[in-house]
């Protein structure tokens, strides 16, 4: 566990965190973690994580840092452990214990386990703006999520709208935990609000099949258009 001593500064171990919640509901186990290091050492001035897998799994899920047409995160990868190759816009890069992968926004990228316990931490922030940490509320959402229990994810991501009111993809997430709960009209208010601050959310309810339940309303059929 991470220790503090007279507040200025955390010591911890990687390989005694907890693994952060798999986000995805009912996932296989395939032996790959993730660590939400930040939220452990309570850093709060860029974003880290850290992955780990066996060999032959995907490590780094592909990827790139595009969000809404708009370049998000420069991220730097580093192997502390194992080896890995990596897949970068079509280009592979084979990374060694020790190897530093440092990674464009727009760039598509995928890194694939080539020995048991490989463990990579990525280090990222955004060029020219000032790094801003999500909510404590978003990764419990994204935690129950992981877990089935979409009422208590939406109850988490309602606070999270409340502390950021004009992030599309805040009201996106309210949308998606809303259908999987069951209450279309709570989710069709919530993409609806998206769609007004950014037009571009529509890219991604185009294929988020956490809306499926609702996909045939002639509301979200509107929405679309």
């Amino acid at each position: 566990m991470p220790t503090a001593v007279e507040t200025s500064y955390v010591f911890a171990k990687l390989d005694e965190l907890e693994p952060a919640a798999r986000l995805a509901p009912g996932a296989t186990d395939d032996g790959r973690k993730r660590f939400d290091v930040r939220r452990n050492l309570d850093i709060t001035a860029f974003g880290v994580s850290a992955f780990s897998a066996p060999s032959g799994v995907t490590v780094i899920n592909e990827h790139d840092e595009t969000l809404l047409g708009e370049a998000g995160q420069e991220e730097l990868y580093i192997v502390l452990n194992g080896a890995a190759t990596f897949e970068i816009d079509g280009e592979s890069v084979e990374a060694p214990t020790g190897a530093l992968v440092n990674v464009q926004p727009t760039a598509k990228r995928k890194a694939t386990a080539t020995e048991d316990g490989t463990t990579i931490l990525v280090v990222g922030g955004t060029v020219g703006k000032a790094y801003e940490p999500a909510p404590e509320e978003a990764a419990e959402a994204l935690a129950a999520y992981g877990a089935g229990d979409y009422e208590e994810a939406l109850a988490k991501q309602l606070v999270v709208i409340e502390k950021q009111p004009d992030n599309p993809v805040a009201h996106f997430n309210v949308g998606c935990f809303a259908a999987r709960a069951g209450h279309a009209d709570q989710a069709i208010e919530a993409l609806g609000r998206a769609v007004e601050i950014n037009d571009r959310i529509k890219e991604l309810m185009a294929t988020d099949e956490d809306l499926d339940s609702i996909r045939e309303d002639p509301r979200f059929v509107e929405l679309t258009k």
